[in-house]
């Protein structure tokens, strides 16, 4: 049987520890390159998703000013049309409208008056 040889076994653990130390290294910068590069897909990801739903928010926006605007086109309208219809009804019969004219101040004033 042959004999242990200290210095040899010393020169073959410092010869693991060098490959040791080197594949670490080699597994800390792969998992620093795996980090940085998740990372940055990541942020891209949250990115691209942000542009979306503000791209929606902005549509929806547009959309809901069109639809008011529309709104108040329309009521332009209506009331356009209730005025002529009134100033029409009042031409054709101008003592009923100084007669409603004449009681809707008379209910006024009364529920305005003090008790």
């Amino acid at each position: 049987m042959a004999e242990p040889n200290p210095q040899e076994d010393f020169a073959k653990l410092s010869n693991d520890l060098a490959v040791l130390r080197t594949d670490v290294t080699r597994l800390a910068e792969t998992l620093t390159s795996f980090a940085r590069s998740e990372g940055e897909a990541a942020a891209e990801a949250v990115s691209a998703r942000f542009r979306q739903g503000k791209a929606r928010a902005e549509a929806t926006a547009a959309g809901l000013m069109e639809e008011g605007a529309a709104a108040i086109d329309e009521a332009k309208v209506r009331a356009r049309v209730a005025t002529k219809d009134l100033t029409a009804a009042v031409e054709r019969n101008p003592l009923g409208a100084v007669c409603a004219a004449l009681g809707v101040g008379f209910i006024l004033g009364l529920l305005s008056r003090s008790r």
